[in-house]
């Protein structure tokens, strides 16, 4: 199959082409949408230049990955040196009702680049999942569906959206339920309506068992696993008595399974091959997929688990192990580079097409990256293995259960400026935030480096404020200073605040929480070539005040002799949440009761240096939904006149009971409001008819642009004021 000459010169200027016509490939045809221009070329879901081939899971760490092929060496915008393209993946989660909840786009840059064969490339994004259980009930397994799509991104919302050049992928994924513990709390949580527990102490009850360490789960018994068999199926029966194979001594393990295989007619001796010369069984599971996400120098692989049983229990027990150890050829040889795993178990109720996981394995390639506009590539091998570790260092073991995939990787190129061999600090991102996304001003514009949170704007910093970083070809025990400069400070002095990072050490795949503590002024620098810092953390600002910072990195060497620093940046702080208050200032004001069909009015004010949203709703929603709450003025509070009433924005189903407003600067929101405003002060009228007789409240939320903790937007604060409707 040959590239068409019309396809490249498409590409090369898609971005020109569907700013004059949006659906001149006709993929939006497929939307039923109206108005639409006429296609001129038709093209949909081509995979001639990339393709999307496994998306999974990994229910630990809530982290979805996409593997991606590239099977071109043209028709990517350009060489290494140049911006190149960019392959866009959206991820959206069925959970079980029909609609398709969108959790985000992650991507990767690309290039034309001269390799041989396919490049395997791992896109993950780390979700909060919108549905958990308890580990005794119905398990979670949402359907996911992945959209891959060249140099055009896929837009929100829109989960049927078909790109021009890319695919739709859809899997089944298994969420990881609530611990015992919080399934304790989550019980009591289901009698709150009897027992009259405020939700709010609930809540808070709920975070602190979540941060507590999990209960370990115990293992399911043998008899208790081997009930679930089919006598007939010995291949069954000898899977879930392998464990015993290699979890007891090879006496006691032998007597075992002998036993438990006699209980069920089965001879023990017809898998002396099956156990002494393995020959790659994927009954159970399968390796489909590996790749390398360049972004976070990490290696995944994505498993099909393809049974109800044989996994070693329920989501309520300790379940077993798949283990992937990963190897990687630069041009000499496999060169081991450690072994990761995923937890999995029983799961009566999976999809015919099985369920899909993933797992990673940080590695450190720097070694082996070469100076800008140089690109280097790499055979990558992953070994699967259930139960057991693969044997390390054997790039051809052969696993009982398990198989291996192979692929090749790009290595990308070290940034511009830097020498190889040569000693460079960096300061990445404050508060996930890429230093690019911050301004002058020290405010953010963009999307997470976490890609947790998207959508900061003009937004400053607040909580606990981490700052990500490295150094390239750092020299051996090196240390570092965390240089602060604090409004009214007149030069920056050292932060010396502890904090914690989690240390991962390879090729033992070994991962532990490790506290930071600064000696004197100067914290250790731990990454090293066998070392791993989870996310690049090197500090966290805590109980900062209000105002204009500035920070930098000084580094060390072992003997204390400084060496090198990063350049300053500066970036904004607010630790202050908005002030609110709502008032009822009709009839019996606050608490008083009203007939329905009466019109209850009010007013409400917000004060905050970033203002962002401002809700009004009225609680509960459903007994509400017949009334109509609507915002009559609003207006700054420095205004001369205050603006018309504002339209009403529906959300929810809840009827005509919601107002959302935002305030961000220098902009007009969709339901059209004020610029720039700091503090805001309406009126607002409810009419009731068609409320049903019930108690009520009148709720004002308001939510700030600060980035708090790197994990979200917004500091919050409410009020609230209740009535009656008789």
């Amino acid at each position: 199959m040959n590239q068409s000459e019309k396809d490249i010169q498409l590409r090369r200027n898609l971005k020109l082409v569907l700013a004059h016509n949006p659906n001149y490939f006709g993929n939006l045809s497929k939307l039923d949408l109206d108005d639409l221009p006429k296609p001129v070329y038709e093209k949909v879901g081509d995979t001639f230049y990339e393709e999307l081939t496994c998306v999974g899971f990994d229910p630990d760490t809530d982290v979805l990955a996409a593997i991606v092929r590239i099977k071109q060496q043209t028709g990517y915008g350009g060489g290494p040196c140049t911006n190149g393209s960019q392959e866009y993946v959206r991820f959206y989660l069925d959970y079980g009702d029909g609609v398709w909840v969108d959790h985000g786009v992650s991507g990767f840059n690309i290039h034309d680049l001269s390799m041989k064969g396919e490049l395997c490339y791992a896109v993950p994004i780390r979700i909060k999942p919108r549905k958990r259980t308890k580990c005794h009930d119905k398990p979670v397994l949402p359907k996911v569906r992945a959209i891959l799509s060249w140099n055009n991104e896929p837009p929100p919302n829109q989960p049927n959206w078909p790109p021009i050049w890319g695919n739709v992928l859809k899997r089944d994924i298994q969420i990881d339920p609530w611990g015992l513990l919080i399934g304790a709390v989550l019980n009591l949580g289901d009698l709150t309506a009897v027992n009259k527990i405020d939700p709010a102490v609930f809540e808070k009850l709920k975070k602190l068992v979540e941060q507590q360490p999990p209960f370990p789960k115990p293992p399911a018994p043998y008899k208790e696993l081997l009930e679930k068999v089919d006598s007939k199926d010995e291949l069954g029966v000898l899977r879930n008595v392998f464990p015993a194979l290699t979890e007891y001594s090879p006496t006691k393990s032998t007597n075992f399974a002998a036993k438990a295989l006699a209980a069920f007619d089965v001879d023990l001796s017809k898998f002396d091959d099956f156990i002494l010369e393995p020959k790659f069984n994927t009954t159970y599971e399968e390796l489909h997929c590996v790749g390398l996400d360049r972004a976070n120098s990490a290696l995944h692989g994505v498993i099909q688990i393809k049974r109800r049983t044989g996994y070693s229990g329920g989501l309520c027990k300790k379940g077993s192990r798949e283990y992937i150890a990963f190897y990687l050829d630069f041009g000499s040889g496999w060169e081991y580079q450690g072994t990761t795993s995923v937890v999995v178990h029983d799961i009566p109720d999976i999809p015919r097409s099985g369920l899909w996981y993933q797992a990673s394995l940080p590695v450190n390639l720097e070694e082996h990256q070469k100076k800008w506009c140089k690109t280097r590539f790499a055979r990558i091998r992953g070994i699967l293995s259930w139960a057991t570790p693969p044997t390390p260092n054997d790039p051809d073991h052969v696993a009982h259960w398990g198989d291996w995939e192979d692929c090749r990787i790009e290595i990308k190129p070290l940034p511009e400026g830097v020498t190889p061999g040569m000693f460079l600090p960096f300061l990445e991102s404050i508060g996930n935030m890429a230093l690019a996304n911050i301004d002058t001003a020290g405010y953010a514009t963009g999307d997470a480096m976490s890609l947790e949170y998207s959508g900061a704007k003009d937004s400053p910093f607040g909580g606990n404020i981490q700052l990500k970083g490295g150094a390239f070809f750092a020299p051996p025990g090196p240390k570092y200073k965390i240089m602060l400069k604090r409004p009214g400070d007149p030069t920056a002095q050292p932060y010396t605040g502890s904090f914690t990072v989690r240390v991962t050490t390879w090729p033992s795949d070994t991962s532990v929480a490790m506290p930071q503590t600064a000696t004197g002024d100067l914290f250790n620098y731990l990454p090293t070539a066998t070392v791993k810092v989870a996310d690049g953390l090197l500090g966290i600002l805590k109980g900062l005040d209000d105002g204009e910072h500035q920070v930098h990195l000084e580094f060390y060497n072992s003997g204390g002799t400084f060496i090198a620093a990063t350049a300053p940046k500066t970036f904004m702080v607010d630790n202050t949440r908005p002030k609110v208050d709502v008032e009822i200032s009709s009839g019996f004001g606050n608490c008083g009761k009203f007939v329905e069909g009466d019109v209850i009015e009010g007013t409400f004010w917000m004060e905050d240096l970033h203002a962002g949203h401002v809700r009004l709703s009225v609680t509960p929603h459903a007994e509400a939904s017949g009334g109509t709450l609507t915002v009559t003025q609003a207006f700054p509070i420095a205004a001369a006149s205050p603006l018309p009433g504002l339209p009403i924005a529906e959300t929810g189903g809840a009827g005509k009971t919601i107002v959302e407003m935002s305030y961000w600067n220098d902009t007009l929101d969709t339901i059209g409001v004020l610029n720039g405003a700091d503090a805001v002060i309406g009126k607002w009228r409810l009419d009731t008819t068609n409320m049903k007789p019930c108690g009520y409240n009148i709720r004002l939320w308001a939510e700030d642009r600060t980035i708090v903790s790197g994990g979200g937007i917004g500091w919050e604060a409410s009020d609230i004021e209740g009535f009656c409707v008789e």
